[in-house]
């Protein structure tokens, strides 16, 4: 009688797992994929940031056979926690975080903006400071706030913390043209372009100091991203089809112009002035900074989780 028992509840157990054997493949056949996350600076709205890449993530789904999404970081504290973590896959930004992506996370290198970035620091036609010397000490620099290019590269040009410039932040290079020529600013920083568009005879301001051509903005893609998808996502974003995808963020940053391929040596050295800002910061905990940073200016923690 006991063998016969075990017998039948021997059979049962059998008829169960064979129930449930097509059931767990389903499920592991529906399980979702994690998403690719594609990021860029915020200097948008989330609308506009949606608009402008959205359309590469759809197209690199399209390509790649496997979903990438746009994610906004609402803030710099948080996309400087997503570098410093490398919380995204596909990152769009300025050469000062690809320079140190590419030297610290050995991230490869995608697509560059062709124009090159030249950056003038500059005063107003007569002002007594006439040398970057002398506009170390007691004078007032507008500029964005770090870490924007512009004020690393002038930043970088002040060594000594005690003979700096006092930074005035403020938004838009029309703004920090005008608060030079009237003289509520001793300096002012600008891309060459705009600077020769504002005064082209420079008629209202002299430049102190010309910076050397740096490589513009591109994409880096992330090692946790195997070999292969890194090289079909460089070699998708060349592509006529990529150009299509990448028309606004084209219109936006390049004029219209395709991109090109970026070549690593280019930005060797570029994160000097970034380096200097976050080297402590990245060797002696990030979380405990970010904390800190966060209470001071006001944001709240939660606006730092990951994507």
């Amino acid at each position: 009688m006991e063998h016969r028992r075990s017998r039948i509840m021997l059979c049962a157990l059998t008829s169960v797992a064979g129930m449930l054997a097509p059931w767990s493949g389903t499920q592991a056949a529906v399980a979702p994929t994690k998403p690719y996350v594609l990021v860029a600076a915020p200097r948008e709205t989330a609308a506009r940031g949606q608009r402008d890449y959205g359309p590469v993530a759809a197209f690199l789904t399209k390509v790649l056979h496997h979903p990438v999404v746009y994610r906004h970081p609402n803030g710099w504290l948080t996309y400087e926690l997503w570098i410093w973590k490398d919380r995204a896959d596909i990152y769009f930004d300025g050469p000062q975080f690809i320079a140190w992506r590419l030297h610290y996370l050995h991230q490869t290198l995608g697509p560059r903006v062709p124009q090159p970035q030249d950056w003038r620091l500059y005063t107003w036609k007569g002002s007594p400071v006439n040398t970057v010397a002398g506009a170390a000490t007691g004078a007032t620099l507008c500029a964005p706030p770090v870490p924007n290019f512009g004020t690393l590269w002038v930043t970088n040009l002040f060594p000594n913390p005690a003979r700096q410039p006092y930074i005035r932040n403020m938004h838009g290079w029309k703004r920090i043209f005008k608060a030079v020529t009237d003289h509520q600013c001793t300096l002012g920083i600008g891309p060459r372009l705009t600077l020769h568009y504002l005064d082209p005879g420079q008629k209202k301001v002299t430049i102190l100091r010309r910076s050397r051509h740096y490589p513009n903005q591109g994409f880096t893609i992330s090692r946790k991203v195997p070999g292969p998808v890194r090289r079909e996502i460089v070699r998708a974003l060349l592509s006529p089809a990529g150009e299509k995808a990448m028309m606004r963020l084209r219109k936006r940053f390049s004029h219209g112009r395709r991109l090109v391929a970026g070549q690593a040596r280019q930005y060797r050295n570029v994160d000097v002035g970034l380096d200097a800002q976050w080297g402590t910061v990245y060797a002696t905990g990030i979380n405990r900074y970010l904390r800190q940073d966060a209470k001071r200016e006001g944001f709240a923690v939660t606006q730092l989780a990951a994507p």
